[in-house]
């Protein structure tokens, strides 16, 4: 590394490269305090009202001369090789074009993209306020808020509004009836529930919308009058070549659940008709993880086994069971297709069994523990190849400007067996 800098930390975001400068950064002029950590016994560094970030954006695409002249170049390559050896799956992730704050647009709900600024016109069904997840702000100590949304009636998204946004919680809720124009929202994936949800960011700001109001009444002549209601595909090809992003109901048999496993030789397991009852019970605790009971997020251990903190949740620290998401391979007889499948979802797969269930048994006079029922389900799940299963799949198309798709992915939102359906 060169002279003028101590020490560089990594942060990966996405597949972004993020830049940590300090005080002896001459280029950048912005500071970070260093300070030594006795309980972890590592040498920190602490931001500051001055520190700066620099994103020389995905890790795949990063142009070393387009910065030589605010970072040396020698530093930035050690970073990439760094990551290459440490992180490789972070390279491999497609590049994602920058949103520009001046070029944010309207969308629909069933349009959302993931990490993507957005502006939205909503009708506010449910506004809930998380008493447990109390953090500081500027001194105070607000609430996290978490409006339940929607434009076409009963497909609901959830909004979450934290620092200013919190304030606005009394007009909201005083003002429920009304339409609500938010606007730089952030759309996230939540990898526990397996959907898409709303989040604001330092830019975002809401407006209410009265009857009178052009945007009100489009929004009226737009959605009010269009019902809630599935496209039926008969095949995933429709999906493919249409490149549509939605929700589409198709019916379609499992092939596979993938899991990712640390410990496993491959990095990850793989069930399928070749398991085993036995296999799957045997394995039914390796698809199991603990993480944080707000967000979901997989805690690791220490070397004494207590569990880490997940920072963005603090002070909230209480720890949950859950399954570890999934990428189920279907078929509806002509295409194979991976969906995404969330912890949430997993659960409810195995007849909404909770992971920390797994061990009991449901008559002790019989010796039967919930983990041979869902083993039981999950093998004539995937040895079956006649029976097909109702889908509810969100599709989302990542497209260029010549409508060429860049990546596709699909979310599992429901699933249901023909004698439910």
């Amino acid at each position: 590394m060169a002279d003028n800098i101590h020490r560089t930390r990594v942060a990966l975001n996405s597949s972004s490269l993020i830049l940590l400068s300090f005080h002896k950064c001459k280029t950048l002029g912005k500071s970070f305090k260093k300070y030594l950590a006795k309980r972890y016994e590592e040498t920190v560094l602490q931001s500051t009202f001055t520190s700066q970030l620099l994103n020389v954006g995905s890790c795949s695409s990063v142009q070393l001369k387009e910065y030589s002249c605010i970072v040396s170049v020698t530093i930035l390559q050690d970073l990439l090789d760094y990551i290459s050896s440490k992180h490789s799956y972070i390279i491999d992730h497609p590049f994602r074009h920058p949103q520009k704050l001046e070029g944010v647009q309207y969308v629909e709900l069933d349009q959302l993209q993931p990490n993507t600024l957005v502006h939205l016109i909503l009708k506010v069904v449910i506004v809930t306020i998380l008493t447990e997840a109390v953090y500081g702000y500027r001194g105070q100590k607000p609430r996290t808020i978490i409006l339940t949304v929607e434009q076409v009636q009963d497909q609901h998204f959830i909004l979450v509004l934290w620092g200013p946004g919190a304030a606005w919680y009394s007009e909201i809720q005083r003002k429920r009836d009304h339409l609500w124009e938010f606007k730089y929202l952030l759309t996230q994936y939540n990898s526990t529930l397996g959907n898409l949800e709303l989040h604001m960011t330092p830019w975002s700001s809401c407006e209410c919308l009265f009857e009178d109001d052009t945007r009100a009444v489009e929004f009226k002549a737009k959605f009010q009058k269009r019902e809630s209601h599935l496209v039926n595909i008969s095949h995933f090809s429709v999906l493919l070549e249409e490149k549509r992003s939605g929700v589409v109901q198709v019916k379609a048999q499992i092939l596979a659940f993938v899991f990712p496993v640390v410990a496993h030789n491959s990095q990850q397991l793989v069930l399928d008709a070749s398991s085993s009852l036995e296999d799957i019970l045997t394995c039914l605790p390796t698809i199991m993880c603990s993480g944080c009971g707000k967000c979901g997020l997989e805690l690791e251990t220490d070397k004494n086994q207590i569990y880490k903190q997940c920072v963005s949740c603090l002070p909230f620290t209480m720890v949950k069971f859950y399954y570890k998401s999934a990428l189920m391979t279907v078929s509806d007889g002509k295409n194979k297709v991976c969906i995404h499948v969330g912890s949430e979802m997993m659960q409810k797969i195995l007849l909404n069994i909770p992971p920390d269930w797994l061990s009991r048994v449901v008559v002790l006079s019989s010796g039967i523990t919930y983990g041979m029922v869902a083993a039981d389900l999950c093998h004539s799940l995937l040895a079956s190849r006649e029976r097909a299963y109702t889908l509810k799949v969100q599709s989302l198309f990542i497209l260029d400007e010549n409508s060429y798709p860049l990546q596709h992915d699909f979310y599992l939102l429901d699933f249901r067996t023909d004698f439910e359906a």
